[in-house]
């Protein structure tokens, strides 16, 4: 009986030595996490390192294309793969009517083409160098935050087949 008691202290010592290995384990980790882990264990907040791998995932796949969204208020922009570049779309006031009017004055001037109809959104082409140099991913997050985004607020990001 006491060797029952004492093996069984010794079992509760132990795994409740091992419940606190992984949380500090983790804490080291945190640094090497992938985008989407990272992604995931901040709620899929915003930043450009994040923006940047998706850009570049989205780049070295063909039909593949990926829509980044703010989870509060529903804009978007949309990143498709064309012929070694990509295609972004940013959502238009038709598509998107609680768009302020600054956003479009913003788009213009980072060089995004208006849309060509009522119902189509804002374009810019990006060319593959741009990915490679980054350049993409920060005209994308400019885009973003001038629909209002700022860095660490939620996002949603979806990827799939191009439509």
């Amino acid at each position: 009986m006491i060797y029952g008691r004492k093996a069984l202290q010794v079992g509760v010592l132990l795994v409740l030595s091992l419940a606190f290995v992984p949380n500090t384990a983790r804490a080291q980790q945190d640094d090497e996490l992938s985008c989407a882990e990272r992604m995931t264990e901040q709620l899929r907040r915003f930043n450009e390192n994040c923006l940047s791998e998706i850009v570049s995932f989205v780049a070295s796949q063909s039909e593949l294309s990926a829509k980044i969204f703010s989870e509060n208020e529903k804009y978007y922009v949309a990143l498709t793969r064309n012929d070694g570049e990509l295609i972004a779309e940013a959502v238009s006031k038709f598509n998107y009517p609680l768009m302020k009017d600054d956003v479009a004055n913003t788009l213009k001037q980072l060089g995004w083409a208006p849309p060509e109809n009522e119902s189509d959104d804002w374009k810019k082409r990006i060319s593959g160098d741009d990915v490679r140099n980054g350049v993409a991913a920060e005209d994308i997050a400019k885009a973003l935050a001038a629909y209002g985004l700022k860095k660490g607020e939620a996002i949603a990001v979806t990827i799939g087949a191009e439509s």
